[in-house]
């Protein structure tokens, strides 16, 4: 496995969940990290634990706080890339909300246009203000890595918003790989399955005033389904961990894998063999 030592990451959503599991990583193995999330809270546990965990880290790390949704916060991101890097290796967009399970019919406007903006329109808007620091990269391939879902690849999964999201971002991710793979620019997408992450509580604290899991769509989309590999000792679906996504994530932007290129892991335990 290649290093990722020097390599200048940008990764989105970085305080919890998949994303903190790859920060993790990425310091572990020197690399230099800027990133970007809006939880300060979060980030505060998440550097806490760096410090507790692995306290001589080789990486560096530059943090942005700002919101997603806004074009003003994500040129600050890039920004510092560029003033204080010149360049950048990758981008790691692990940024996503929930819908709350919702069905189309329980979806108003303010829900769908959230879900969409998060989850595929500012995965856009970053990954083309980024391409001029990201194409013609020197030596091995750049690589931008999308944290998409199982929720991109059938309809069952979740509810309306999220589903259509989901797919977009799959055909984003495809499009751009094959766009710019003469430029020397690799573009994967990591779909996870049940993962345990903060992601519910990131969509109690958007959404307060709403149910965090509609039955309806939670007997659609979760009961009639599958979610993971096996059950655990009380008889509950077992989810998978963020380092099995952070884990795939690091594969990818691996240059042995220089030639892995417009593809997708699912990393979801079996759910989607059936």
């Amino acid at each position: 496995m290649a290093s990722q030592k020097d390599k200048v990451t940008l990764i989105l959503g970085c305080a919890s969940g998949m994303g903190a599991a790859t920060l993790k990583m990425l310091l572990a193995d020197g690399a230099k990290v800027v990133g970007f999330d809006n939880n300060e809270e979060n980030m505060a546990e998440t550097l806490e634990e760096i410090a507790d965990e692995m306290p001589d880290h080789p990486g560096t790390l530059d943090m942005v706080y700002g919101d997603i949704t806004s074009a003003e916060d994500r040129k600050r991101a890039l920004d510092l890339v560029a003033e204080k890097y010149g360049k950048l290796d990758t981008l790691l967009y692990v940024v996503g909300v929930l819908d709350l399970m919702c069905p189309a019919h329980k979806t108003d406007d303010e829900l769908w246009q959230y879900v969409m903006d998060v989850n595929c329109n500012d995965c856009f808007y970053t990954v083309r203000d980024a391409l001029p620091m990201l194409l013609d990269h020197e030596g091995p391939a750049a690589n931008v890595v999308i944290v998409g879902s199982v929720g991109g690849l059938y309809g069952s999964t979740a509810g309306a918003a999220y589903v259509t999201s989901k797919h977009a971002v799959l055909g984003l991710a495809r499009n751009l790989a094959w766009s710019y793979h003469w430029r020397n620019l690799r573009v994967n997408v990591v779909n996870p399955g049940a993962i345990m992450t903060g992601i519910l509580g990131n969509a109690m604290e958007k959404w307060p005033d709403r149910d965090v899991m509609d039955n309806e769509g939670n007997d659609l989309y979760n009961v009639r389904g599958g979610v993971a590999l096996g059950v655990d000792a009380e008889g509950n679906n077992m989810m998978g961990d963020a380092e099995d996504i952070a884990r795939a994530i690091m594969f990818l932007i691996d240059d042995d894998n220089k030639y892995v290129n417009g593809e997708q892991i699912t990393v979801d335990g079996g759910w989607t063999s059936f």
